[in-house]
């Protein structure tokens, strides 16, 4: 596997080559991408739980009727 190095901007998720590798990746047509950063995002993802209740008084089944398809 051949490696290039180098830092590069990200703008709007398109990663610019430098100038002097752009001959090199011509004629790649897939490449593997490893992004590092020491930047940590401060936009953390909230898990979203909505939680239901069921009345089931009065109801009856047994485990093959709950496992049926």
């Amino acid at each position: 596997m051949y490696a290039i190095e180098f830092q590069s901007k990200i703008d709007n998720g398109v990663i610019n080559i430098p100038e002097e590798y752009k001959d090199q990746v011509k004629q790649i047509a897939q490449a593997k991408i490893i992004i590092l950063s020491e930047h940590i995002s401060d936009k953390k993802k909230k898990a979203k739980f909505n939680a239901i209740s069921i009345n089931t008084k009065g109801f009856k089944f047994d485990r093959e009727a709950a496992n049926a398809l």
